[in-house]
C-alpha cells in the first residue's frame, strides 16, 4: 500500500521574491521581477530582455563565509534548503561551517537542474588557451580557477545541501531540461511512498549567468525567446512570439511521509496523490504535433479525477502552447468544463530547471491559500479557462505539469490535505 506523500516546507528564491511570503504575495499582487536588457554589443540580439538572477548574500542567511566561493546555483540550493526546513519546522543546529537537523540525519536529497553553471568554467578554458579576456562584471581579467571541477559538477546542488546540513540518505540530481525540477519532486514523492525514505529534500535550480550571455544566444538563435518590445512573454496569447528568458531561480521544498509530519505537528500544504512522466521519442527541442504523449501523461496522472486549478507549462513559444492548449481542450472540453489554468512563466520568465519546482510550490500555495494568481496577457487563445486576475475559491485537486526539450514530460497531482 502506498504511503501518504505530504509538501511540509517550501524556500523559493526568485527574482520576483525570496522566502515564502514574499514571493507568494508578489505573485498574488500581479508583481513582476524587474527586467534587464542584454548589452547591444554582445551579439546580434533578436530577444532583448532577460529576468537577472536573483540577488544572493549567504550571510542574510546565517550561512558562513566559507561557502561563498560557491557557483550561484549552489548557493540558490542551500539558500533554498535552510528556508525550506525552517518553514517545515526542523530545528538546526550550527557548528562552526555546518549546520545539523535536530535529530535528524537519513533525509535523502534529490535536486532537478538543467545545466550546470557554465561561466567559471568558460573563464577557465579561455585562461587556459592564453586568451585575454575581461569579465564585464568585475572588469578583470579572468583566470583559471583551480575548483573548475567541483564548481561545474552537474551534481553540486544536491551535494551541497548533503554536506551543509550533514543528510546522510541517498543524494543526487536529476536533469530533464525545463522539466527537471518536476521529475525530482516526481522521484523524491515516490521514494516516500514505496518506503524507501521518511524525508526528502527535493526541488530544482538553475542558473544560466554568463557575462558573455552565450546561452542567452544559444535560445535566441534557436528562434525560442519572446520577441515582445517590453518582454512581456504572453504565454497562451495570440500575441506569444517566445519565453522570457530567466538568469535562473529555483525552489526546495520538503516532502515529508504523513506519519512522520503528523508526529512532529508539522504544517501541510498540500498532498501529492500522483506523479508520472513520460517521453515524446520524437525530437530535442520540438514538441510532438498532435501531444499524443502530453495527453497520456494526463489520462495517467489524473485518471479521470476532477481538478479545479492547473498550472500549466506555458512558455509562450508560438507552437508549444498551440499543442498544450489542444491537449487541454481535448482532454478537458470546452473552456466552462476546464480547470482554471494559469502559467506562471507569464510572471517569472522561464528558469528551465527551475520552473517546475517553482510551479509545484505555486500548486501547493495554492490549494493551502485558496488562491490562484493571476494569468496577465493580451488577446488570449480561444476556449482556455485562463484566470484572468487574481482568483479566491476553495479548491480541492490541482496538478502541475512540465514539458522539456528532448521531449520529457511530467506532471504532479496534488490534494488538498486532510489528515
Amino acid at each position: 500500500m502506498k504511503r501518504r506523500v505530504l509538501i511540509t516546507g517550501l524556500g523559493p528564491v526568485t527574482s520576483l521574491g525570496m522566502g515564502k511570503t514574499e514571493f507568494w504575495n508578489r505573485l498574488v499582487n500581479g508583481d513582476k521581477p524587474q527586467l534587464s536588457i542584454v548589452p547591444q554589443n554582445t551579439y546580434c540580439v533578436k530577444s532583448q530582455f532577460y529576468v537577472p538572477f536573483p540577488t544572493l548574500n549567504l550571510a542574510d542567511y546565517g550561512i558562513p563565509s566559507y561557502y561563498d566561493f560557491l557557483q550561484p546555483e549552489d548557493k540558490l540550493a542551500i539558500i533554498g534548503a535552510k528556508l525550506a526546513l525552517e518553514d517545515a519546522g526542523f530545528a538546526l543546529t550550527t557548528t562552526n561551517k555546518t549546520f545539523g537537523v535536530a535529530g535528524e540525519a537519513g533525509f535523502a536529497t534529490l535536486i532537478g537542474t538543467g545545466f550546470t553553471g557554465f561561466e567559471t568554467a568558460f573563464h577557465s578554458y579561455l585562461a587556459h588557451l592564453g586568451i585575454d579576456y575581461f569579465s564585464r562584471a568585475s572588469g578583470k581579467k579572468v583566470s583559471f580557477n583551480r575548483m573548475v571541477i567541483p564548481l561545474s559538477m552537474n551534481n553540486s546542488p544536491a551535494a551541497w545541501i548533503s554536506i551543509l546540513y550533514g543528510l546522510r540518505g541517498e543524494s543526487f540530481v536529476s536533469s530533464a531540461s525545463c522539466a527537471s525540477g518536476t521529475y525530482s519532486i516526481g522521484q523524491a514523492y515516490r521514494l516516500i511512498a514505496d518506503g524507501y525514505q521518511e524525508v526528502v529534500i527535493t526541488g530544482g535550480v538553475e542558473n544560466l549567468q554568463d557575462d558573455s550571455f552565450i546561452i542567452h544566444r544559444g535560445f535566441d538563435v534557436l528562434g525560442a525567446l519572446t520577441k515582445s518590445p517590453t518582454g512581456d512573454p504572453q504565454p497562451f496569447s495570440k500575441n506569444r512570439s517566445g519565453f522570457l528568458f530567466a538568469e535562473g531561480g529555483g525552489c526546495i521544498l520538503v516532502l515529508e511521509e504523513m506519519q512522520h509530519a503528523q508526529n512532529r505537528n508539522a504544517p501541510v500544504y498540500a498532498e501529492i496523490m500522483n506523479y508520472c512522466s513520460n517521453s515524446d521519442a520524437h525530437n530535442i527541442v520540438h514538441m510532438q504535433p498532435e501531444g499524443r504523449q502530453i495527453l497520456s501523461l494526463f489520462q495517467n496522472l489524473l485518471k479521470g479525477m476532477k481538478i479545479d486549478y492547473l498550472n500549466a507549462h506555458g512558455t509562450a513559444t508560438i507552437t508549444n502552447d498551440e499543442i498544450e492548449a489542444a491537449v487541454i481542450q481535448d482532454y478537458f472540453g470546452v473552456a466552462a468544463k476546464q480547470p482554471i489554468i494559469n502559467s506562471s512563466k507569464a510572471v517569472l520568465g522561464h528558469t528551465i530547471g527551475g520552473s517546475g519546482a517553482i510551479e509545484a510550490a505555486i500548486t501547493a500555495l495554492s490549494l493551502k491559500s485558496g488562491v490562484i494568481h493571476p494569468h496577465l496577457v493580451e488577446n488570449p487563445l480561444d476556449n482556455l479557462n485562463l484566470a484572468g486576475e487574481t482568483i479566491e475559491k476553495p479548491l480541492g485537486a490541482a496538478a502541475s505539469v512540465s514539458y522539456g526539450f528532448g521531449g520529457h514530460n511530467a506532471g504532479l497531482l496534488m490534494v488538498k490535505y486532510h489528515a
